[in-house]
């Protein structure tokens, strides 16, 4: 994740320099999910109806997910077995999996090391982290503007187009949504599948020194919850920072 930040900075201060174009990134590891886009947005009508039922309403509470990694060790266990491995370390790297750490490859498990790597699934899924916060949020016009809500400081001044969908940041880029479907095999929150939209938002201004690598998504999940995310390297006037929100809220 260190070496993603790197690039990424990277990436932005060319920008700022006049370089190459920013270059588009699809996601932050932190609670991320591998989002499926359709490719045309519903009419204006849906999309507006959509917007609605997605965003959050002024003093909405919200309770804050933190990322967790997590092993998955798919068929690991019957390929241990049949080549006849230590059925004692077998339990242990087990163990070390359903704790959230990192196995260590054992010569007495009777497979090789690539495959040992090769069985090991690494994921992030959202937890509570016992916090909650109270969402700042009014209209101004057709948008719905985010205020500066104590523990949400990385969402003022997002605001966003409730007719066309459009998203305005405010390091003075902007972004067009995108529909997004994923399946339980996809989902990276844990929570299982969603559906709803999506802003990758991206730029540089060598004058006014702002760049910007963004990601929000708004989705839902079944039985009525809905996870708010953005996930951002941002740079406001040569300030590099770097931000990662999720919160679960109901309408």
């Amino acid at each position: 994740m260190r070496a993603t930040r790197h690039i990424l900075i990277s990436t932005l201060l060319v920008g700022l320099q006049g370089g190459a174009p920013v270059l588009m990134f699809s996601q932050f590891a932190q609670g991320a999910s591998s989002l499926a886009a359709v490719p045309s947005l519903p009419p204006e009508s849906a999309l507006r109806a959509r917007l609605a039922a997605l965003v959050p309403l002024p003093g909405t509470v919200t309770q804050v997910m933190v990322a967790q990694p997590r092993v998955s060790v798919v068929d690991f266990q019957q390929r241990v077995v049949e080549s006849g491995g230590d059925l004692k370390v077998l339990a242990s790297v087990l163990g070390q999996a359903q704790q959230g750490n990192i196995p260590s490859y054992d010569e007495r498990l009777g497979i090789t090391r690539s495959e040992f790597q090769r069985y090991l699934i690494f994921r992030s899924t959202l937890v509570p982290s016992g916090r909650s916060l109270r969402l700042t949020v009014s209209r101004d016009g057709s948008r719905l503007v985010f205020g500066d809500a104590p523990g949400a400081v990385v969402l003022k001044g997002l605001s966003i187009d409730l007719g066309s969908g459009e998203l305005s940041t405010p390091e003075g880029f902007t972004a067009r949504p995108r529909t997004v479907q994923i399946s339980a095999a996809q989902d990276g929150t844990g929570m299982g599948s969603s559906s709803g939209l999506a802003w990758d938002v991206r730029g540089s201004n060598p004058r006014t020194q702002n760049a910007l690598q963004g990601h929000l998504s708004l989705l839902q999940f079944g039985g009525g919850q809905l996870l708010l995310s953005y996930n951002r390297v941002s740079i406001q006037k040569g300030r590099i920072s770097e931000d990662n929100l999720n919160l679960l809220y109901r309408r």
